[in-house]
């Protein structure tokens, strides 16, 4: 059985990845961002036990290339959205595939959606674009969700333990934030406090699924919290420093 600490170690360094590679190439860093949302996809149906996995990992591969080709296209989320609802209808169309009978067929179709939802908002990272201000927002959200990791691993039960992850990651940002002009305390506060919050809900609600201890769902479970972040970062940059 694989543990919460294993999970906390791997979230941190697949956000730790997206730090580094945020100061390199554009291709390095899209690949990263790729890399997480594939080992999400093929990990995902089998963490929530869903009947049908293989198909449901086709649709979030399909959902994640439609997402970020569009992106990378046209550089709008506008159309990122247009690939989540496309990945909606892939969720249906698997389900018409089916040949089992198709049971617990509410519960497949609504974690392939959610799943293309969580693949399309990494798409997010992406959309932060290039240069010094966006540099900073990447390396902020990646402190952060990383910080905030660190924290899970530690042996701090319950809320104790939720609230000390979302103020050491709170903390990060606001540090990370006094540090970089071109992003403030503000922006870095508040990118910290959501990764906290986002990073404590996933422990604690992962962390009692029976299959989180089964290696390709332990590792989906570690990169949701990273990947579902894309989208969350990129709004409060836009919003907060325009």
């Amino acid at each position: 059985m694989i543990s919460g600490t294993f999970r906390a170690v791997v979230t941190a360094t697949a956000a730790a990845g997206i730090g580094i590679t945020a100061f390199g190439e554009r291709g390095l860093f899209v690949g990263t961002v790729a890399g997480i949302v594939a080992v999400f996809a093929i990990g995902w149906p089998r963490l929530l036990g869903l009947p049908a996995p293989r198909g449901a990992t086709v649709v979030l591969l399909a959902t994640a290339a439609a997402a970020f080709t569009a992106l990378l296209i046209w550089e709008d989320l506008l159309y990122v959205a247009v690939a989540t609802g496309l990945g909606v209808v892939g969720a249906f169309l698997h389900e018409l595939t089916r040949r089992d009978g198709r049971p617990r067929l509410v519960e497949s179709v609504s974690g392939v959606v959610t799943g293309a939802v969580v693949v399309s908002s990494a798409a997010g990272w992406l959309a932060v674009g290039t240069g010094e201000v966006a540099t900073a927002l990447l390396l902020v959200g990646a402190v952060t969700i990383t910080a905030g990791s660190a924290c899970t691993a530690l042996p701090i039960p319950g809320w104790l333990g939720s609230a000390t992850t979302i103020v050491i990651a709170a903390a990060a940002g606001l540090l990370v934030g006094s540090l970089l002009s071109d992003l403030g305390l503000l922006a870095g506060g508040l990118i910290g406090l959501s990764s906290g919050v986002l990073i404590a809900a996933v422990h604690a609600l992962f962390g009692q699924f029976p299959a989180s201890g089964r290696p390709t769902a332990a590792l989906a479970a570690a990169m949701l919290p990273v990947a579902v972040a894309g989208v969350p970062v990129y709004v409060l940059g836009r919003v907060l420093l325009g």
